[in-house]
Protein backbone atom coordinates (compact mmCIF):
# COMPACT_ATOMS: atom_id res chain seq x y z
CA UNK A 1 0.00 0.00 0.00
CA UNK A 2 1.85 3.84 -0.98
CA UNK A 3 0.87 6.43 1.48
CA UNK A 4 0.76 9.98 -0.11
CA UNK A 5 0.57 12.97 2.36
CA UNK A 6 -1.28 15.57 1.28
CA UNK A 7 -1.25 19.66 1.27
CA UNK A 8 -3.69 22.62 3.05
CA UNK A 9 -5.20 24.56 0.53
CA UNK A 10 -3.60 28.18 1.17
CA UNK A 11 -6.63 29.99 0.03
CA UNK A 12 -9.56 29.25 2.88
CA UNK A 13 -13.34 28.54 2.48
CA UNK A 14 -14.66 32.06 4.07
CA UNK A 15 -18.19 32.10 5.47
CA UNK A 16 -19.23 36.24 7.24
CA UNK A 17 -22.03 36.47 9.51
CA UNK A 18 -23.40 39.50 11.53
CA UNK A 19 -21.67 40.43 14.73
CA UNK A 20 -25.26 40.72 16.87
CA UNK A 21 -26.58 40.37 20.54
CA UNK A 22 -26.34 36.43 20.28
CA UNK A 23 -22.56 36.49 19.32
CA UNK A 24 -21.31 39.19 21.73
CA UNK A 25 -23.51 37.69 24.94
CA UNK A 26 -21.24 34.46 23.85
CA UNK A 27 -18.09 35.91 23.90
CA UNK A 28 -19.13 37.36 27.27
CA UNK A 29 -20.33 33.90 28.63
CA UNK A 30 -17.13 32.37 27.42
CA UNK A 31 -14.55 35.05 27.37
CA UNK A 32 -13.95 34.86 23.57
CA UNK A 33 -13.57 37.52 20.88
CA UNK A 34 -15.37 36.25 17.16
CA UNK A 35 -14.82 38.65 14.56
CA UNK A 36 -17.75 37.36 12.30
CA UNK A 37 -15.60 35.74 9.87
CA UNK A 38 -14.72 31.84 9.73
CA UNK A 39 -12.06 30.03 7.42
CA UNK A 40 -11.31 26.79 6.95
CA UNK A 41 -8.41 25.07 4.84
CA UNK A 42 -9.75 22.38 2.91
CA UNK A 43 -6.81 19.25 2.49
CA UNK A 44 -5.54 19.64 -1.36
CA UNK A 45 -7.43 16.85 -3.73
CA UNK A 46 -5.24 14.17 -4.71
CA UNK A 47 -4.66 12.63 -8.61
CA UNK A 48 -6.44 9.83 -8.72
CA UNK A 49 -6.26 6.97 -11.10
CA UNK A 50 -8.01 7.41 -14.47
CA UNK A 51 -9.68 3.96 -13.94
CA UNK A 52 -11.18 2.22 -10.65
CA UNK A 53 -13.96 0.92 -9.55
CA UNK A 54 -14.86 1.97 -5.63
CA UNK A 55 -12.76 4.69 -3.90
CA UNK A 56 -13.24 5.92 -0.35
CA UNK A 57 -12.83 9.47 1.63
CA UNK A 58 -12.88 8.78 5.46
CA UNK A 59 -12.73 10.92 8.21
CA UNK A 60 -14.16 13.04 11.54
CA UNK A 61 -16.71 15.39 11.44
CA UNK A 62 -15.73 18.55 9.94
CA UNK A 63 -12.08 17.34 8.23
CA UNK A 64 -13.12 18.50 4.99
CA UNK A 65 -15.32 15.12 3.31
CA UNK A 66 -17.89 16.79 2.05
CA UNK A 67 -15.22 19.39 0.58
CA UNK A 68 -13.26 16.62 -0.82
CA UNK A 69 -15.75 15.10 -2.72
CA UNK A 70 -16.93 18.02 -4.06
CA UNK A 71 -13.92 18.16 -6.24
CA UNK A 72 -14.67 14.75 -8.08
CA UNK A 73 -18.51 15.20 -8.86
CA UNK A 74 -21.67 16.08 -7.73
CA UNK A 75 -24.04 13.57 -5.79
CA UNK A 76 -27.50 12.96 -7.27
CA UNK A 77 -30.80 13.08 -5.81
CA UNK A 78 -33.25 10.76 -7.03
CA UNK A 79 -36.72 11.77 -7.72
CA UNK A 80 -39.50 9.64 -6.28
CA UNK A 81 -43.41 9.56 -7.38
CA UNK A 82 -44.93 8.95 -4.40
CA UNK A 83 -47.95 7.57 -6.58
CA UNK A 84 -45.21 4.32 -7.66
CA UNK A 85 -43.57 1.80 -5.34
CA UNK A 86 -40.23 2.40 -4.79
CA UNK A 87 -39.58 -1.21 -7.00
CA UNK A 88 -41.36 0.41 -9.79
CA UNK A 89 -38.24 3.49 -10.22
CA UNK A 90 -35.92 1.48 -12.33
CA UNK A 91 -35.69 0.15 -15.75
CA UNK A 92 -36.44 -3.38 -15.26
CA UNK A 93 -37.05 -5.94 -12.57
CA UNK A 94 -34.30 -7.45 -12.56
CA UNK A 95 -32.13 -4.24 -11.92
CA UNK A 96 -34.68 -3.28 -9.61
CA UNK A 97 -34.02 -6.65 -7.51
CA UNK A 98 -30.44 -6.23 -8.26
CA UNK A 99 -29.70 -3.16 -6.92
CA UNK A 100 -32.01 -2.77 -3.89
CA UNK A 101 -30.49 -6.47 -3.08
CA UNK A 102 -27.14 -5.09 -3.08
CA UNK A 103 -27.92 -2.21 -0.54
CA UNK A 104 -29.79 -4.08 1.53
CA UNK A 105 -33.11 -3.51 0.91
CA UNK A 106 -34.59 -7.00 1.22
CA UNK A 107 -37.98 -6.65 2.83
CA UNK A 108 -40.80 -7.33 -0.46
CA UNK A 109 -43.59 -5.48 1.97
CA UNK A 110 -40.82 -2.35 1.32
CA UNK A 111 -40.45 -3.02 -2.38
CA UNK A 112 -44.30 -2.16 -2.53
CA UNK A 113 -44.29 0.88 -0.64
CA UNK A 114 -44.14 4.34 -1.89
CA UNK A 115 -41.07 6.52 -0.85
CA UNK A 116 -42.30 8.78 1.77
CA UNK A 117 -43.75 5.97 3.81
CA UNK A 118 -40.20 4.54 4.38
CA UNK A 119 -38.35 4.43 7.42
CA UNK A 120 -35.24 6.81 7.43
CA UNK A 121 -32.53 3.80 7.06
CA UNK A 122 -35.22 2.22 4.08
CA UNK A 123 -35.20 5.86 2.33
CA UNK A 124 -31.48 5.50 2.98
CA UNK A 125 -31.21 2.63 1.01
CA UNK A 126 -33.79 2.94 -1.34
CA UNK A 127 -32.03 5.97 -2.67
CA UNK A 128 -28.27 4.30 -2.49
CA UNK A 129 -29.98 1.57 -4.77
CA UNK A 130 -30.43 4.47 -7.44
CA UNK A 131 -27.17 5.65 -7.01
CA UNK A 132 -25.47 2.84 -8.30
CA UNK A 133 -23.83 4.11 -10.97
CA UNK A 134 -20.43 5.00 -12.44
CA UNK A 135 -19.35 8.63 -11.70
CA UNK A 136 -21.73 8.77 -9.29
CA UNK A 137 -20.79 10.18 -5.50
CA UNK A 138 -22.68 9.14 -2.51
CA UNK A 139 -21.81 11.37 0.72
CA UNK A 140 -22.59 10.34 4.18
CA UNK A 141 -22.39 6.29 3.18
CA UNK A 142 -24.39 4.25 5.66
CA UNK A 143 -24.51 7.45 8.09
CA UNK A 144 -28.27 6.45 9.08
CA UNK A 145 -28.15 2.80 9.83
CA UNK A 146 -27.08 0.93 12.64
CA UNK A 147 -23.47 -0.68 12.69
CA UNK A 148 -24.52 -4.39 11.59
CA UNK A 149 -26.72 -3.25 8.75
CA UNK A 150 -23.73 -0.81 7.83
CA UNK A 151 -21.09 -3.80 7.79
CA UNK A 152 -23.08 -6.14 6.10
CA UNK A 153 -24.29 -3.67 3.25
CA UNK A 154 -20.75 -2.41 2.64
CA UNK A 155 -19.73 -6.03 1.46
CA UNK A 156 -23.00 -6.37 -0.56
CA UNK A 157 -22.49 -2.43 -2.22
CA UNK A 158 -18.92 -3.41 -2.92
CA UNK A 159 -19.75 -6.63 -4.59
CA UNK A 160 -22.29 -5.24 -6.89
CA UNK A 161 -20.06 -2.53 -7.87
CA UNK A 162 -17.01 -4.73 -8.75
CA UNK A 163 -18.45 -7.60 -10.47
CA UNK A 164 -21.12 -5.48 -12.71
CA UNK A 165 -19.70 -2.32 -14.91
CA UNK A 166 -19.48 0.03 -12.68
CA UNK A 167 -16.18 2.31 -12.25
CA UNK A 168 -15.01 5.50 -10.28
CA UNK A 169 -17.86 5.50 -7.82
CA UNK A 170 -16.43 7.46 -4.70
CA UNK A 171 -18.20 7.06 -1.23
CA UNK A 172 -17.61 9.66 2.41
CA UNK A 173 -18.10 7.95 5.51
CA UNK A 174 -16.98 8.92 9.12
CA UNK A 175 -17.07 5.68 10.07
CA UNK A 176 -14.01 3.50 9.52
CA UNK A 177 -15.85 -0.18 10.65
CA UNK A 178 -16.74 0.04 6.77
CA UNK A 179 -13.68 0.03 5.34
CA UNK A 180 -12.40 -3.32 5.43
CA UNK A 181 -15.62 -4.64 4.55
CA UNK A 182 -15.96 -1.97 1.36
CA UNK A 183 -12.37 -3.30 -0.20
CA UNK A 184 -11.91 0.24 -1.66
CA UNK A 185 -9.15 0.32 -4.45
CA UNK A 186 -8.09 4.37 -2.50
CA UNK A 187 -8.55 5.39 0.74
CA UNK A 188 -8.34 9.34 1.40
CA UNK A 189 -8.18 10.15 5.27
CA UNK A 190 -8.93 13.67 6.00
CA UNK A 191 -8.13 12.94 9.74
CA UNK A 192 -4.68 12.28 9.08
CA UNK A 193 -4.27 14.17 5.49
CA UNK A 194 -3.31 10.67 3.38
CA UNK A 195 -3.99 9.37 0.38
CA UNK A 196 -3.69 5.37 0.45
CA UNK A 197 -3.62 3.53 -2.31
CA UNK A 198 -4.01 -0.05 -2.75
CA UNK A 199 -5.94 -0.99 -0.05
CA UNK A 200 -6.74 -4.51 0.79
CA UNK A 201 -9.02 -6.15 3.29
CA UNK A 202 -6.83 -7.28 6.67
CA UNK A 203 -8.77 -10.58 7.87
CA UNK A 204 -10.73 -12.25 5.05
CA UNK A 205 -11.19 -14.93 7.97
CA UNK A 206 -13.09 -12.83 9.81
CA UNK A 207 -14.99 -11.50 6.95
CA UNK A 208 -16.05 -15.34 6.31
CA UNK A 209 -17.34 -15.90 9.98
CA UNK A 210 -19.11 -12.84 9.92
CA UNK A 211 -20.85 -13.66 6.61
CA UNK A 212 -21.31 -17.43 7.72
CA UNK A 213 -23.14 -16.29 10.66
CA UNK A 214 -25.02 -13.78 9.41
CA UNK A 215 -26.44 -15.90 6.94
CA UNK A 216 -27.33 -18.41 9.52
CA UNK A 217 -28.97 -16.06 11.39
CA UNK A 218 -31.04 -15.02 8.57
CA UNK A 219 -29.46 -10.98 8.58
CA UNK A 220 -26.93 -12.06 5.58
CA UNK A 221 -28.21 -9.16 3.10
CA UNK A 222 -28.90 -11.78 0.49
CA UNK A 223 -31.56 -13.34 2.31
CA UNK A 224 -34.93 -11.87 1.04
CA UNK A 225 -37.87 -11.33 3.75
CA UNK A 226 -41.33 -12.14 2.47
Amino acid sequence: MSIIKLSKSIIPLTSVVERDEFIINSEIAFDCIFDGVSKFYPWEPPVLPLKFKLGVIVGSSGTGKSTMIKNFGQEETPIWDDNKSIVSHFDSPDEAINKMGAVGLNSIPSWYKPYHVLSNGEKFRANLSRKLKSHNIIDEFTSVVDRDVAKAASVSFSKYVKNNDISNMIVSTCHRDILDWLEPDWIIDTDRGEFQQGFFLSDHEYTLKYLEQAGACGTCLKSIII
